[in-house]
């Protein structure tokens, strides 16, 4: 995930620009979703709102809480930084045989539910414990 001098971008900064490129999101639903800490997710945020990325407002319907939504120079962030992992990525799959690349395509769909699914009994433990 890397880039120009200044223009560094971590794993879990990348995960969490890829959540909110999708939706805005709160604080703490941002930290279940990413299974980490209020405070671990406060601090990662408040990284990407200081580079410019991420905008934190206070959430209209409950003022306890923030909601994080990418900026547009977040947003173009993101993409940059996608656009070069696929083509990081695309050599390597390059690599694979027709049979292989046929397995994954055929893996991938049940990976992510299984993963979906794990991360739906996650927060349904954690809402369950609170």
């Amino acid at each position: 995930m890397r880039r120009e001098a200044g223009e560094e971008t971590t794993m879990p900064q990348f995960r969490v620009l890829a959540h909110l490129a999708a939706a805005p999101l709160t604080l703490s639903a941002l930290a279940k979703k990413r299974r980490v800490s209020l405070q671990s997710m406060s601090e990662l945020a408040q990284a990407l709102v200081a580079r410019g990325w991420v905008l934190r407002e206070p959430d209209p319907s409950d003022r306890r809480q923030s909601i994080l939504q990418l900026t547009e120079n977040g947003r173009l962030h993101y993409e940059r930084a996608q656009s070069q992992s696929l083509q990081r990525l695309a050599p390597l799959l390059a690599e694979l045989s027709e049979n292989e690349l046929t397995a994954v395509r055929v893996a991938l769909p049940a990976l992510r539910r299984v993963l979906a699914q794990e991360e739906q009994h996650a927060s349904d433990e954690r809402s369950s414990a609170n």
